[in-house]
């Protein structure tokens, strides 16, 4: 008998792969009620749920019964079990063979978008390239297969000779993988695990895997192992930064420029591992006359320059990443309107509007702050602000002043 866990996650989908495969006996359970939430995935799912024995929520398993165990790494199980990274890795070698050889994983906690965005504008402009990412959808490791799964049955997998895979908590194999950062090793899995270990234990499904330079340290200082595999260390510290904005920083003997449509010193450390994965690929510079016309919409870019309108609006926004945010932004203009808020509810990983408000506290001598969304609301509590509901109400208002925009968005939204 196998078990498998979690429907919120994708334990339907591993499940139709298994029994695809061959297995049999396989019991799912729904950890969550996730079909007792929403009937619709029982319509949806109705071919490969009547050959499973669905354990429902309330009714914990006896693992022991089990000969294999498959959830997601951060599933609260205290138990030994096949990931699914794991068990998406070997099912897309089973499937298709040496595909994965033609694929580019990034992980991370942020940024992951960013540098898949900028590793496909690379790219794109000599091959044939593929790309999902938050922007485009979900980023669980089952993504990964979904999308592949979808390409071979309209038969276009052949349309593409490169494939680009934002993943969430680790990589799926590939030939190049990167692990961009670790920004705060939070606990997963109920405390079972953290995400730092989690990430890294995944780094053997790559070929090869750049690994931010702070990351290898951390897990060596945690664990006091090294990271096996063929790991190449990116140094994102030790750079000259000749400009914050437009931002320009020297790379080895080159400089790399970004073109005034970006802001934030984040893009050094996205950029470098673009341009390490890129250079298996192009030359050095291609890749800088590329970078110069990248531009992505609500990381960071700019909406419009009298007065300057920075927007950051994605839905992987922490306490964090949104201190960072503002910290560049006063690097460049040290007054000006910060408009904060959004949604609950984007990611896995809430937000603490508590902590939020401590962080935001260090900037109140010099920015102005305006409330938004539900999130904004509840920081109404901690924050001396002007609520203003929604983002359409900031800018029909839009102060004469230079304004940074963060902004929590569901990617359902």
């Amino acid at each position: 008998m196998i078990l498998i866990v979690d429907i919120n996650h994708g334990a339907l989908d591993v499940a139709r792969e298994y029994y695809n495969l061959g297995y049999r006996d396989i019991h799912l359970w729904d950890i969550y009620g996730k079909l007792e939430k929403d009937k619709n995935i029982i319509k949806k799912y109705r071919d490969i749920i009547k050959h499973l024995k669905i354990v429902p929520r309330k009714e914990k398993p006896d693992i022991s019964n089990y000969q294999e165990v498959v959830a997601p790494i951060h599933c609260p199980i205290d138990c030994k079990f096949t990931s699914f990274h794991d068990a998406v890795s070997e099912i897309i070698r089973e499937k298709y063979g040496n595909i994965h050889r033609k694929f580019i994983v990034v992980t991370g906690v942020k940024g992951k978008t960013t540098t898949t965005e900028l590793v496909y504008h690379i790219l794109s402009g000599e091959y044939r390239t593929f790309i999902n990412n938050s922007n485009r959808g979900s980023i669980t490791p089952v993504s990964v297969l979904k999308n592949i799964d979808r390409l071979y049955e309209k038969d276009a997998i052949d349309n593409y000779d490169l494939f680009i895979f934002e993943v969430s908590l680790g990589i799926t194999s590939c030939r190049y993988g990167a692990l961009i950062n670790v920004l705060e090793n939070y606990s997963i899995g109920g405390g079972l695990r953290d995400a730092l270990v989690a990430k890294v234990a995944s780094m053997k499904w790559g070929e090869k895997v750049y690994i931010n330079k702070r990351v290898i340290k951390e897990y060596s200082l945690r664990t006091g192992r090294s990271i096996e595999g063929n790991i190449v260390e990116i140094d994102c510290d030790n750079l000259e930064i000749l400009s914050k904005y437009p931002l320009k920083y020297r790379y080895r003997d080159k400089v790399v420029e970004f073109n005034r449509g970006v802001f934030g010193t984040h893009y050094v450390e996205n950029s470098l591992f673009a341009i390490r994965i890129c250079e298996n690929f192009l030359d050095i510079e291609n890749i800088l006359n590329r970078i110069y016309y990248f531009k992505i919409r609500g990381r960071m870019n700019i909406r419009s320059y009298n007065p300057i309108i920075v927007e950051n609006i994605n839905p992987g926004l922490d306490v964090k990443s949104i201190d960072y945010a503002i910290r560049d932004f006063k690097s460049v203009f040290n007054r000006g309107v910060v408009v904060i808020g959004g949604d609950f509810g984007c990611t896995c990983e809430e937000i603490n509007e508590k902590k939020l408000g401590d962080v935001l506290s260090k900037y109140k001598k010099y920015f102005k702050f305006i409330l938004v969304g539900p999130l904004g609301k509840e920081l109404k509590k901690f924050v001396d602000g002007e609520y203003l509901g929604n983002l359409e109400s900031v800018y029909k208002k839009c102060p004469l002043e230079n304004m940074l925009i963060i902004y929590r968005k569901s990617m359902s939204s």
